[in-house]
């Protein structure tokens, strides 16, 4: 394969995403992988999809929550009264929904907020 022939799969990847080779971490049976390229005139039979774990791991210890500073629990724990804001907030952006989780509101189709830059929920748009 020439360095300035493009491969027909890099055509549909993400900018910034690495297509990982067959066989090594996670495997997919796309329609993509099917289409003939330079190489690959001959169909091949769809890839068996299943995931592979690395033999080398590294342990990291998680400290018992004892031993957290207040600031610290403060970052990794809610509050109940976050818990309850965000209790309410969820049942009503599931009632914007019709109560069904196929009508769920994709990323794409949220507002923005102007000052944070956060994504916004229909549900909370100012009408």
């Amino acid at each position: 394969n020439d360095d300035n022939d493009v491969d027909d799969n890099d055509r549909y990847m993400v900018p910034g995403l690495v297509r990982v080779p067959s066989g090594s971490s996670l495997e997919s049976d796309d329609a993509s992988d099917n289409v003939p390229t330079k190489q690959q005139e001959q169909p091949q039979p769809p890839k068996r999809r299943g995931v592979s774990f690395s033999p080398t791991v590294i342990i990291q210890p998680i400290p018992h929550s004892s031993t957290l500073t207040p600031a610290q629990r403060r970052k990794m724990y809610t509050t109940c009264k976050e818990a309850r804001r965000n209790k309410i907030r969820n049942k009503r952006e599931y009632r914007f929904e019709k109560s069904h989780w196929k009508n769920a509101t994709e990323e794409w189709e949220m507002g923005v907020d102007v000052i944070t830059g956060e994504l916004v929920h229909p549900a909370h748009e100012s009408k």
